[in-house]
């Protein structure tokens, strides 16, 4: 058999060409006009007439611009209020609804009319207000431009909502509540959702500051709560001991779950410990180690076994009772149902449904904002009194420097029948190790590096309901990810083989060439076979699920798409279209937002889970490959393929924080369980390197096989799995 290391070259994607996009070309009504022949009498009133109007132009000092109109004016219009805060779209030239709204936003935050035009009082504090405004003045006249101009596209911005208001929800508005919060204006709780709670803080600060007061939070705004010091916070701030979320055992009626960081994570944590289903670090933070220790506690007390601790689990614990009884939780979420978003807070647009399964066996959860009463104190004997927590941060920050000090070393190195284009942890001890066309098969192993089962690509298409014909087919595994209860793995197939695919796609195609559509396979983790089989995209690369098990997620290497699977229907149902060479994709917490790493730009996509929306977060680098989020939501890492760096981005305001050189071409990562460093392959270095977050420092770089190219981390164990394309997997322990 040839050597796969000599093979890379159609599968690693290290030799891709990448350039920005041509712009559109400007529509334009005139005509161009063949001098050499004469001209008709036709255009002599056109030219009078564009005359005409040119020189009207010139003797208005200032045109009113509005919905409708198009040139450099409505550019130079976009530009100025984006450096203001208030738009948020494409710069199109074009005066659509997007850029109405916008001059209705800065004609009411500055006191004037909001009639959507740019008039002259308009235009003269647009002028004042942005320095901008005068390296592209407004006043130049109107060009002729297409009477049907294209309608506006949707917002596709350089930062993630540009300007945070009322009814926003995602991992921006988290961050501003946690802001909000140290400052001492905001004490409700940390949703990720703008309601009335976190408007009334933001009016709080700009009126503490000085600011236009309209509740929205913009550049301005942020950048006065970011200078803010802790210090200054008003008396209304949490105390020190309070949670951060207000999300655990101070509020009794709600659930601690994976994703959750306060001191009610610490407590359960020591509790675990010391009846001994616990032996992790005690670090606050609600991950894989915390959430198998609840089950295993759940399973030994007989209780709803989901990793989540709710109201019944909290009692079996013996943790504080709850202030709160059944029948006023029952009445709260009762008033949250029949509420509107103008009587509750900021959980008002979450039903009961969206949080918890009728089957669950635990306590409603109370979602109506006034339902999150200060925490009530525990007795002195109690062990989750609040004051037991004050050297929490110095013991995390012991438990930090012992990892930080800590020297990976190589643990176990395995071989075999292999070309591991990717490992990846199943979160319950199996590791799946794709293995590309090479050998045709995935591989499984588990946490004492045996051999589990070696799973063919070979599937009968037609028993799934995909008529290429009779017989087998194979596939050619690339990339894995699994359901987040770690039920199911799903993998995709490169390309397939077999009677009908005879237009493979390649690292260098385009969704012109019409090539094959491959599949995504389901794996069940208990039986280790293959039992669904789902049609998406050509050469599907990259596969995330998200975290609440709603969808499969595949970005399409040849058709430029995100194909995203509907889990429980086992089908694509949606297409978006992404642009050259879509690969990495990460989702967050909450699983309202996914992240697509766009190989052939210097972008990644935005993609909104509820509506499929699509925003950008822009000028990240060269060729972003892989991707890998922050735990709690607020920075997300990239891989630069064109750069060789990997860089941290701050997802509140879509900037670059840092880059960092980790080797030389590298490729994938992933982020331990605590966000507190990462784990990235160099490919043509023949190393990995332990980088810690919080600065992008590198702590330590160990030498592996030839061609690191993929690599999971194990919690539970300290472990990195790192699997080298050369034809090995190698162990190390953190």
């Amino acid at each position: 058999m040839e050597n796969p290391a000599s093979l890379h070259v159609a599968v690693t994607d290290e030799a891709l060409a990448t350039s920005d996009p041509k712009p559109p070309a400007s529509s334009s009504i005139f005509i161009p006009i063949d001098r050499k022949k004469p001209l008709s009498a036709a255009w002599i009133p056109f030219i009078f007439l564009s005359m005409a109007l040119f020189i009207v132009s010139l003797a208005s000092p200032v045109l009113a611009l509005r919905k409708g109109n198009s040139g450099a004016e409505v550019t130079n219009l976009q530009k100025t209020l984006q450096a203001e805060g208030y738009f948020n779209g494409p710069i199109t030239g074009y005066y659509g609804p997007l850029t109405e709204a916008a001059v209705i936003q800065f004609q009411q935050a500055n006191g004037l009319s909001p009639d959507g035009i740019v008039g002259t009082n308009t235009t003269a504090t647009l002028e004042s207000d942005s320095a901008a405004a005068t390296d592209a003045s407004l006043d130049t006249p109107l060009e002729f431009e297409s009477p049907i101009p294209e309608p506006e596209k949707p917002a596709v911005s350089a930062r993630p909502n540009f300007i945070l208001q009322r009814g926003d929800r995602n991992s921006q508005v988290t961050s501003l509540q946690r802001n909000l919060q140290v400052a001492g204006y905001f004490n409700g709780p940390i949703t990720g959702y703008y309601g009335s709670t976190t408007q009334d803080a933001v009016i709080q600060l700009q009126q503490a500051k000085g600011l236009t007061v309209d509740g929205m939070a913009g550049p301005k705004t942020r950048a006065a709560l970011e200078s803010t010091p802790v210090s200054s916070a008003s008396q209304t701030a949490p105390s020190t001991e309070a949670t951060e979320d207000r999300m655990g055992f101070a509020n009794p009626g709600l659930v601690l779950k994976r994703g959750s960081r306060n001191s009610d994570v610490t407590a359960l944590q020591r509790t675990l410990q010391a009846q001994g289903y616990y032996d992790g670090p005690i670090t606050g933070y609600y991950g894989n180690l915390t959430e198998n220790a609840v089950i295993q506690y759940q399973k030994a007390k007989g209780l709803t076994v989901d990793g989540m601790v709710g109201a019944n689990t909290k009692a079996a614990l013996e943790l504080p009772s709850a202030t709160t009884t059944e029948s006023s939780i029952e009445s709260s979420t009762s008033e949250l149902n029949q509420s509107t978003s103008e009587e509750s807070g900021d959980e008002s647009t979450f039903t009961q449904d969206s949080f918890i399964k009728p089957e669950e066996n635990y306590d409603p959860i109370p979602l109506n904002q006034d339902s999150f009463s200060t925490p009530t104190e525990n007795s002195d004997n109690s062990p989750f009194n609040q004051d037991s927590f004050i050297n929490e941060d110095s013991e995390k920050k012991k438990n930090d420097e012992q990892r930080q000090s800590s020297q990976m070393t190589l643990k176990q190195t395995i071989s075999g029948k292999i070309s591991p284009k990717s490992i990846v942890h199943s979160g319950r001890g199996l590791f799946f190790a794709q293995n590309m066309m090479y050998s045709h098969t995935i591989t499984v192993y588990n946490r004492q590096y045996d051999l589990v089962k070696t799973i063919a690509d070979a599937v009968n298409l037609e028993k799934y309901g995909h008529s290429k014909g009779n017989g087998t087919y194979k596939g050619s595994p690339v990339e894995a990810a699994f359901s987040d209860n770690g039920k199911y793995a799903w993998v995709s197939n490169y390309q397939m083989y077999g009677s009908g695919f005879n237009n493979p796609g390649s690292d260098k195609c385009s969704p012109a060439q019409k090539t094959d559509n491959s599949f995504l396979y389901r794996i069940s983790t208990d039986s280790l076979a293959i039992d669904q089989v789902i049609e998406v995209g050509s050469v599907p690369k990259f596969v995330a699920t998200s975290p609440d098990n709603r969808f499969a997620l595949v970005s399409n290497w040849c058709s430029w798409d995100l194909s995203v699977v509907d889990i429980q229907q086992n089908q694509e149902v949606r297409r978006i279209k992404l642009g050259r060479y879509p690969r990495g994709i990460a989702v967050d917490a909450a699983s309202q937002k996914a992240y697509v790493a766009v190989m052939g730009s210097y972008d990644i996509a935005v993609v909104d889970l509820n509506d499929f929306s699509l925003d950008w977060i822009k000028n990240i680098g060269n060729s972003p490959r892989h991707l890998s989020i922050d735990p709690g939501g607020q920075y997300l890492y990239a891989t630069l393929n064109g750069e060789g760096t990997v860089a941290k981005i701050d997802l509140f305001t879509g900037k670059v924080l840092r880059k960092v050189v980790t080797g030389n071409a590298p490729r994938s990562m992933d982020i331990s369980d605590d966000g507190e460093f990462l784990y990235v392959v160099n490919y043509h270095s023949n190393t990995m390197s332990k980088v810690r977050t919080r600065d992008m420092s590198i702590q330590q770089t160990v030498n592996t096989n030839a061609n690191p190219i993929g690599v999971t981390y194990d919690p539970e164990t300290n472990q990195v799995w790192v699997a080298c394309y050369s034809g090995t997997i190698m162990v190390f322990q953190d």
